[in-house]
């Protein structure tokens, strides 16, 4: 039996008269209707704690990297903290990421 079949049928009038909802969403937009029994977690005045800083963000805040040939190799640098090597075909004027790590690079024009 799932636990969602346990939950009696009152309680998510119960909940929604105790809760403490937040309008923030996460970065898949997540977010629950008042009536939805999963929002028991927010009980007691607990708050949904959403982190703003997403990662493909932060990613996004990195310098491109121009380099002087059609194809480069990233290993997520930092030695035994980066990432497999992996090789990666430029085009000109395109930028594209490394697929482990976000960083992205360009082909000088």
């Amino acid at each position: 039996m799932s636990l969602l079949a346990r939950v009696p049928r009152r309680v998510p009038r119960l909940v929604s008269c105790y809760l403490n909802l937040s309008t923030d969403s996460t970065h898949t937009g997540q977010q629950f209707d008042k009536s939805d029994p999963r929002n028991a977690r927010y009980l007691g005045g607990r708050k949904k704690e959403v982190n703003p800083n997403f990662g493909i963000k932060l990613v996004a805040e990195e310098p491109i990297e121009i380099v002087g040939k059609n194809h480069v190799w990233c290993d997520g640098g930092d030695g035994h903290l980066g990432h497999p090597k992996v090789f990666i075909n430029l085009d000109k004027g395109v930028t594209k990421p490394c697929g482990y790590c976000g960083k992205q690079f360009k082909e000088h024009e």
